[in-house]
């Protein structure tokens, strides 16, 4: 490989030749600030309209849920309310009253020696005159018969 000898070149620079100035174009007028906020203005009043309408809807459907469940506590107001009909229609039953008071309650008749009937006093001279005669009725026998019941 060879090498090239250097040479020296001399350049003539060129005069760049002059441009006109040509005048520039009138410069566009800004626009004017109610020009500019208009279209924000409406866009954003777009954005509240639609919440407007969702929130409408989202208060729709809750109240539509608060109804069903509403619904659903009657209904089973209306269910027990029926069952308690029928069981005061079962208490209202004289013989299940009489059957409840030998099973459960071990109650029985009286008998004739537990009967007693009271006469009412028409006025309180009477009425000192009943407690003496029943004081005098008792003897100490039936006293003893009570304190062991």
């Amino acid at each position: 490989m060879v090498v090239a000898p250097k040479r020296q070149y001399q350049v003539e620079q060129l005069s760049k030749p002059r441009r006109e100035v040509k005048p520039k174009a009138k410069a566009k007028p800004k626009p004017k600030l109610a020009s500019r906020i208009k279209p924000v203005i409406l866009v954003a009043l777009g954005f509240v309209m639609a919440f407007l309408v969702v929130s409408r809807h989202a208060m729709i459907a809750e109240n539509h849920q608060q109804i069903l469940e509403l619904e659903k506590k009657l209904d089973q107001a209306l269910k027990q309310s029926e069952l308690l009909k029928l069981e005061l229609a079962a208490s209202e039953d004289l013989r299940r009253i009489e059957e409840v008071a030998k099973n459960q309650l071990h109650m029985d008749y009286p008998d004739q020696t537990q009967i007693q009937f009271v006469e009412l006093p028409e006025d309180e001279g009477q009425q000192k005159q009943t407690e003496v005669a029943k004081h005098q009725e008792t003897d100490i026998w039936d006293f003893i018969l009570r304190l062991i019941d």
